[in-house]
């Protein structure tokens, strides 16, 4: 009797180990969305220090596992980036830093607000109360690495951040002792994790008391202006399953897709979705509203994986732009992966496919990167509304990250009132002077453009099955600001949100909708 209880429960835990790798292979083994937004790897489509404002953006750890990430700000332009480094987050904590500008001239600087340890350390300059920060750098669009973007310092003043897990680490190894928080929350020894990757352990072998990254991390941010006060908060897209290993079960007890780099070896980047290092492959799924799409790219399109999640045929938002009220809008719009299909530095002088034009090398000019996107308004009522002159309304999207503006004027966008007051604006066309136009939404057509003289359809390169994603990998939100004329004088009351930016999505397969 005992031999058949012990062979029963064999037979049951390897049905449920078989179970749980067939869950794995179609949900947990593809990059997704995760709709709470929890997952590996967080997006933050702006941060800005221009025009009063400074950012402070978060990631929490929810899980009960330690990790290492690394957190890489890049600047808006070209998608190159302007500082990365890692951060060792306990079980259940959380790190947290501010963006922020001190003197003309200077590049944006970065405060942490945490003591978790992080390397290299952010130790460059002291505020007078003796909290340290770092400022960020010029080094990916200066000397060798220059392109057709200006050069300045002020470059760095707004853009857009990315968090990646790059492993878990086990318990009660060194890393994990020296990280832990003590009673004062400062943890143990940040010495020797420093330690550790100069020279130390880390040095030797980057895996060492490593596993795999297990998710679980979530992250928010909000622009402040403090003089103004206002402050537009919003959350992080989080992308699940970004780096797995279907037979890491339970996830997390291998190292067969760990990923620790330090700074200086490189930093990671989006191209390095892994859904099985077995094969090389990355797969993604896209919940469609009336299906479940699973698509698979090989290893050296890793990159497509990541558009294909992020894809939208179309984005919208709602927008106020009512001069009785100081209503005013600018809407972010961000391409995480833009950098991989059009910068020439790793695409050449031919953009790749659902991007149209590449941001070019030194001496060549920004205008070569233009992207024209066609855009409608709606007012309140639903009618259109009309442009000037009665064209096609076009908006050049040219950047990774830009900032369309919707505030009250007749003819021309105004940069009164603007709330992010970014240097990437995308101007509008004046609008019919009849037309209603204080508040409404606003929708951008990522499919349709034209090329020449003959309209083309945006598209992704195929997956392995023949499926193409339609648009562009697009994320961001809008940013509203209202000013009280009527709080009295010398008051000054200004009421600010973020609203999130949504989309729809398409795809093809042998010319067939996916809907």
């Amino acid at each position: 009797m005992t031999n058949l209880i012990t062979t029963y429960g064999r037979w049951i835990r390897r049905l449920g180990a078989l179970a749980a790798l067939g869950l794995c292979a179609s949900t947990c083994g593809a990059v997704r969305l995760d709709p709470d937004g929890m997952g590996q790897v967080l997006l933050y489509p702006y941060y800005t220090v221009r025009a009063g404002n400074q950012t402070i953006y978060s990631v929490t750890n929810h899980t009960d596992r330690h990790k290492v990430v690394q957190v890489i700000m890049s600047e808006g332009r070209n998608g190159r980036a302007a500082i990365g480094f890692n951060v060792l987050l306990s079980p259940y904590d959380s790190w947290s830093a501010t963006v922020f500008y001190r003197e003309e001239g200077d590049p944006a600087m970065l405060l942490p607000g945490d003591p978790s340890c992080t390397y290299p350390k952010i130790d460059s300059y002291a505020l007078p109360d003796g909290r340290q920060y770092v400022r960020l750098f010029e080094f990916d669009y200066t000397g060798s690495r220059r392109d057709a973007g200006p050069t300045r310092s002020d470059r760095t003043y707004e853009g857009y951040i990315a968090i990646y897990e790059l492993a878990t680490i086990v318990p009660e190894t060194p890393p994990a002792v020296a990280m832990a928080p003590g009673s004062n929350g400062v943890p143990a020894d940040c010495n020797s994790i420093h330690a550790a990757y100069e020279g130390g352990y880390w040095q030797q072998d980057r895996k060492t008391y490593l596993t795999n990254p297990t998710g679980g991390l979530s992250g928010e941010a909000m622009v402040l202006n403090v003089a103004a006060g206002t402050v537009m908060a919003y959350q992080a897209t989080a992308l699940a399953d970004f780096r797995v290993d279907p037979a890491d079960l339970p996830q997390g007890s291998r190292a067969s897709v760990v990923k620790h780099v330090m700074p200086s070896d490189g930093l990671v980047g989006l191209s390095d979705a892994l859904s099985d290092p077995a094969t090389g492959f990355a797969n993604a799924v896209i919940d469609l509203p009336n299906r479940r799409q699973e698509l698979t790219y090989p290893r050296e399109r890793a990159i497509d994986a990541v558009s294909a999640v992020l894809a939208a045929d179309a984005v919208n938002v709602s927008y106020v732009n009512d001069a009785s009220i100081g209503g005013t809008t600018d809407w972010v719009v961000t391409f995480p992966t833009r950098r991989y299909y059009t910068d020439s530095a790793i695409v050449g002088s031919t953009p790749i496919k659902p991007f149209t034009s590449v941001y070019p090398g030194a001496g060549g000019s920004e205008n070569t990167a233009a992207m024209p996107v066609s855009y409608s308004l709606r007012d309140r009522d639903g009618r259109s509304v009309l442009v000037a002159g009665g064209l096609t309304p076009v908006v050049d999207l040219r950047f990774t990250t830009q900032v369309i503006t919707v505030a009250p004027s007749v003819n021309i966008v105004s940069q009164v009132g603007r709330p992010l007051g970014s240097v990437l604006g995308a101007r509008l066309a004046p609008v019919s002077g009849t037309a209603r136009r204080d508040g409404g939404w606003m929708s951008l057509d990522f499919l349709r453009y034209q090329d020449g003289a003959t309209a083309a359809n945006r598209s992704m390169r195929p997956a392995e099955d023949g499926t193409v994603m339609l648009g562009l990998p697009a994320i961001g939100f809008a940013a509203v600001n209202y000013v009280n004329a009527a709080a009295g004088p010398g008051v000054l009351a200004n009421y600010s949100m973020a609203n999130p930016q949504r989309r729809t999505q398409d795809c093809r397969r042998n010319t067939i909708s996916c809907k």
